[in-house]
């Protein structure tokens, strides 16, 4: 075929994939950063997913979609699928809070009858940390339910709001105890649910909007009768990220150590060279182990073994949490 109807053809088929996949597109570049790149994508798919909208195209990417078992209408963070709380005939279930928690108290003793209920909510580093909290808990007495959402956060409200999410949670599954680990996407402006700008990034007014967003989650969890272990971010590769995430692990820390019932793991100083620099090794007992996913941020199964741990051992030493819910 001349190579002239060969780039035609080409450009039509990129076309006609561009028409068919424009609304997931779409979706897709309404995670990016606030900036240039986003409001381009934004100005050229927002036609084109209108289009195929209105030629009913969407149809068949819809199909393709729920084929491979994804909702082609889910919100662009994605819907939350909260369990309903399990009390088995006979168990008395554990009543919620009617005013604000004022003090830490201990953690719910669970029973076959009434099992613990713990979520763990966030962003990517929580999915992977959700798969190994399951792990570390006897099924029989404790009921895990991951809630991690990739590219969300605290900023963008308009993505994924997750303080409404986290009232959901408390409202659907009265969880006796959340995992929070989030805030690797938030280096970005703070976004109102409606789209509306809150403070930009490096201003003066977001480090205090950042952290009563982080304040409003805790207490919505810890005031609904959870308990709440907030995880820090990683130190990560690239040295660029360390004081905007340093920051965000001090807000963390600051919120959580005035909040009752609440208590924050470290995993920047934790998995840092004696010096304070990254590594993707894990030095303990004689032995090097790699813990690090080859992006410099995220880890590896073992790694996520090892945070999984110290939250387990967190949760024991503060909130005496029973060793008969713990595997091993």
């Amino acid at each position: 075929m001349p190579a002239g109807k060969v780039l035609i053809v080409m450009v039509v088929a990129l076309l006609v994939w561009a028409l068919l996949f424009a609304p997931t597109l779409k979706r897709s570049s309404e995670a990016q950063p606030l900036g240039t790149r986003r409001t381009v994508s934004l100005w050229i798919l927002g036609p084109m997913a209108a289009i195929s909208n209105v030629l009913q195209l969407t149809k068949a990417t819809d199909a393709v979609s729920s084929a491979l078992g994804k909702d082609p209408d889910a919100a662009p963070g994605g819907d939350l699928d909260i369990p309903l709380p399990t009390v088995e005939p006979g168990a008395s279930p554990s009543p919620k809070p009617t005013e604000p928690v004022t003090k830490t108290t201990p953690m719910r003793k669970p029973t076959p009858q009434e099992r613990l209920r713990v979520v763990v909510v966030g962003d990517s580093l929580a999915q992977g940390l959700g798969v190994y909290m399951e792990r570390q808990f006897r099924p029989g007495l404790v009921r895990v339910s991951q809630q991690g959402r990739i590219s969300t956060g605290l900023a963008r409200l308009d993505y994924f709001d997750w303080l409404t999410a986290m009232e959901e949670i408390e409202d659907g599954y009265r969880p006796d105890l959340v995992i929070v680990m989030i805030g690797d996407n938030d280096n970005q402006s703070l976004q109102s649910p409606g789209g509306g700008s809150v403070a930009d990034i490096g201003s003066f007014e977001w480090p205090q909007g950042y952290e009563d967003r982080v304040e409003q989650m805790t207490r919505t969890a810890v005031d609904g009768g959870a308990h709440v272990a907030w995880v820090g971010l990683p130190i990560v590769n690239d040295k660029d990220r360390w004081p905007v995430m340093q920051r965000q692990n001090e807000i963390f820390e600051q919120v959580i150590d005035r909040t009752p019932n609440a208590l924050y793991v470290d995993t920047w100083d934790r998995f840092a060279t004696p010096d304070g620099d990254y590594t993707d090794f894990y030095r303990h007992d004689g032995k090097v182990e790699l813990i690090r996913a080859t992006d410099g941020f995220h880890f590896n199964p073992r790694g996520y073994e090892l945070v999984s741990q110290a939250v387990t051992d967190a949760l024991m030493d503060r909130f005496d949490l029973s060793p008969k819910a713990v595997n091993g």
